[in-house]
């Protein structure tokens, strides 16, 4: 939740000097969110196939369709500010659940997820600025996805029969995403730390032997 809440103070901060670049670098980022919450929504159909539950089922395809509609308003949104053609991504898709086993990760992950995207997206509706039309998609979108980490909870008590253990279940996959946002941020910390050091000794290297290229060039004019 922390990290949540430090990720939106920090899309508060940084994305109003990031989005003044220029209409088509907002394009590309709706279009990179409309490609997420369709992904989304495909990690929903899929679970939905190993539920034997038709309540849960039907809580599933409830937010599958709202994913999809939040895919096609981000994409609406990115050929509206588009300059040129916005090029899609190749990702291969990995699937959340490959048996009814999965289920009750998957949705403990989904509730974990959903309330996470919900603080993100409010800030970004705050750093949008002027682009009101953005704004209102994202405060749209950031209540569609507290709704369904409600969903994804009452689901998976109900899939559980149990409060404590499914609390147990969230509270692991929060240490998960924790520990994998750790690690992507600290292997973005040190590639650019190496970068940081790399560029360091070039410079470094170039100022050298310029110097020894001088004093050979001048030693020879003098010679």
């Amino acid at each position: 939740m922390l990290g949540a809440r430090l990720r939106s103070l920090t899309t508060r901060l940084l994305l109003p000097l990031s989005w003044r670049r220029d209409d088509q670098h907002v394009a590309q980022t709706l279009k990179r969110f409309s490609d997420v919450e369709f992904d989304s929504a495909w990690q929903y159909l899929n679970a939905m196939k190993h539920v034997p539950q038709p309540s849960v089922q039907r809580l599933l395809f409830e937010n599958l369709l709202e994913e999809m509609e939040h895919a096609d308003a981000f994409l609406t949104l990115s050929h509206g500010l588009a300059r040129q053609r916005i090029a899609g991504e190749q990702a291969a898709r990995v699937a959340l659940v490959d048996s009814a086993e999965d289920i009750p990760y998957f949705l403990a992950y989904a509730h974990e997820s959903e309330r996470s995207i919900a603080l993100q997206f409010d800030g970004y509706a705050r750093a949008c600025g002027r682009r009101d039309e953005v704004a209102d998609v994202f405060r749209a979108i950031a209540l569609d996805e507290t709704t369904h980490e409600q969903n994804a909870r009452a689901s998976l008590v109900a899939l559980i029969g149990n409060e404590a253990a499914a609390r147990r279940l969230h509270l692991k996959v929060k240490f998960a995403r924790t520990w994998q946002a750790w690690t992507r941020g600290s292997k973005r910390i040190g590639d650019a730390l190496f970068a940081l050091i790399v560029g360091a000794v070039f410079v470094g290297a170039g100022l050298l032997f310029g110097r020894a290229c001088r004093r050979r060039i001048d030693g020879g004019g003098r010679q």
